[in-house]
């Protein structure tokens, strides 16, 4: 990626949450274990968002037109921009958010005169967003963080943004370094990212570093070796929580045992769970997945693979795919499989 660059802070942005934010009723009941829960608790009161029966859903995947709703609420209502031209977004409870963000550049629409509002946003999509978000803002950018171990997959129209939130530690990358670009963002995690740029703090990874390295301390223990542990579990970040999953029962709660009484571990800063797959289970899928699909496309296709630990998946992105190899998937990965056509 570029090289370090900083330029002039135009507009600074901060915003404070003091310790009573907490003591008082959320209006939100489903976030009380959530480890973003205190830039949702800040975005509520804010007005930024709102709860459905007292509930967020913060693992629910984002739609973009739940960004353009959550970005428009944080510039504040303009009464220039009413409606648009998007032929799926009329009369939607969105419109008026959606007119605004695509009239200040934030967001866009497709080719053919849609925006599908109710459509998933991948990660590059959303750094995108926020990076656009953060250029309406006039504020400041960085450029030049590590590059990805996934680097390839990450779009040529999204890596400036990409690189920009890495670097200004607002949107970082998950485990080995993978910032997993195709995979969906929750509602959670969006609203983490937009928490970060409003408020400045980053999202820091010196710590996990430490955290993962007392974790595998502990798998050792009870694996004998990373090797026996990749045969039977996985591990991940979602925001500032570590997570173990173990499909063997037994093993599960021989790890949690040695985890909590680990004094050198942070309470509740890793969370054993149960896991259909492994680490070498998610290898072979992916293995099986791209084998499958060039038995029967073009040697000219691109295909690549990628876990979605979050969402016991495969990602199998490709350029093309026909009806024969997505039921050839289909009947041999069943709901193990996501495929994404770029």
């Amino acid at each position: 990626m570029n090289k370090y660059k900083k330029l002039m802070v135009i507009t600074a942005m901060t915003a404070a949450i003091g310790t009573s934010a907490f003591a008082a009723s959320t209006g939100i009941t489903d976030i009380s274990n959530y480890w973003g829960k205190a830039a949702i608790q800040y975005f509520y009161n804010q007005h930024y968002i709102s709860g459905t029966n007292g509930q967020f859903r913060p693992n629910e995947d984002i739609t973009r037109e739940g960004a353009a709703a959550i970005i428009n609420n944080m510039i504040g209502e303009d009464y220039k921009v009413k409606t648009t031209n998007f032929s799926d977004v009329k009369g939607r409870w969105s419109e008026r958010a959606i007119a605004s963000l695509v009239d200040k550049q934030i967001m866009s629409g497709y080719s053919n005169g849609t925006f599908k509002p109710e459509q998933k946003i991948t990660r590059e999509e959303f750094a995108v967003i926020a990076y656009n978000y953060m250029t309406y803002k006039g504020m400041s950018t960085l450029e030049g963080a590590a590059p990805y171990a996934d680097e390839a997959k990450i779009s040529s129209w999204a890596r400036q943004a990409v690189d920009a939130l890495a670097a200004a530690g607002y949107m970082k990358g998950g485990n080995y370094n993978m910032f997993n670009p195709k995979q969906y963002v929750t509602r959670g995690e969006a609203v983490n990212v937009l928490y970060r740029i409003l408020t400045g703090v980053k999202e820091t990874t010196q710590s996990q570093d430490g955290l993962e390295a007392k974790a595998f301390k502990d798998i050792k223990d009870v694996y004998g070796s990373v090797k026996s542990f990749a045969a039977d579990g996985i591990m991940y970040w979602q925001g500032d929580k570590l997570h173990i999953g173990v499909k063997d029962p037994k093993n599960k709660q021989k790890l949690a045992d040695a985890i909590a009484a680990d004094k050198d571990i942070p309470a509740e800063s890793v969370y054993v769970q149960k896991s259909t797959y492994s680490y070498d289970d998610y290898k072979n899928l992916m293995a099986q997945a791209e084998k499958i699909y060039k038995a029967t496309e073009a040697t000219n296709a691109t295909v690549s693979t990628e876990p979605d630990y979050l969402n016991e998946k495969v990602v199998l992105t490709v350029s093309s795919i026909s009806k024969e190899t997505q039921n050839n998937l289909n009947k041999a990965l069943g709901s193990a499989l996501r495929i994404v056509i770029q």
